[in-house]
């Protein structure tokens, strides 16, 4: 069975960003895999890079174009905002993280990329957060 994957917006963000090569290679590799992805993550994403990498407002548009041409783009829907809460309460997510794996369960994925939760966590005995960094440590890679 081939994993449903969905990427969280730290990941593209760290495949934008030079600060830390180790993080960018692996990153990248991830990002460029077709994937699941939310407007949520589309607008983090594009803020960040706006803010914080000084992207311009033209590649701000070819990220925003590229990524609906490679990722699925996933819509906050009214059963997603339900979901989420349910996993807030069980799982003692933040809002936004509740949303994002909220969002990765609806589009039945079962691999959840991100940096900001419990690496090797099952939610829902579906799906399995994976930090694609827990190799990656003060800017070294260990294999």
């Amino acid at each position: 069975m081939k994993d449903r994957i969905f990427i969280d917006s730290n990941i593209f963000l760290y495949a934008f960003s030079d600060k830390d090569y180790d993080k960018q290679k692996v990153s990248k590799e991830i990002v460029l895999t077709s994937s699941i992805v939310s407007v949520q993550v589309v607008n983090e994403v594009s803020k960040n890079l706006l803010y914080k990498l000084n992207f311009n407002e033209n590649e701000i548009v070819k990220f925003v174009d590229s990524l609906y041409k490679k990722h699925i783009v996933a819509e906050l829907t009214q059963t997603v905002f339900i979901r989420a809460s349910n996993i807030r309460k069980k799982y003692h997510f933040s809002y936004y993280d509740s949303i994002i794996v909220a969002t990765a369960l609806e589009n039945e994925c079962n691999v959840l990329y991100s940096e900001d939760m419990q690496h090797n966590q099952i939610i829902e005995n579906k799906l399995k957060i994976i930090d694609p960094f827990v190799n990656v440590l003060n800017g070294r890679y260990r294999s």
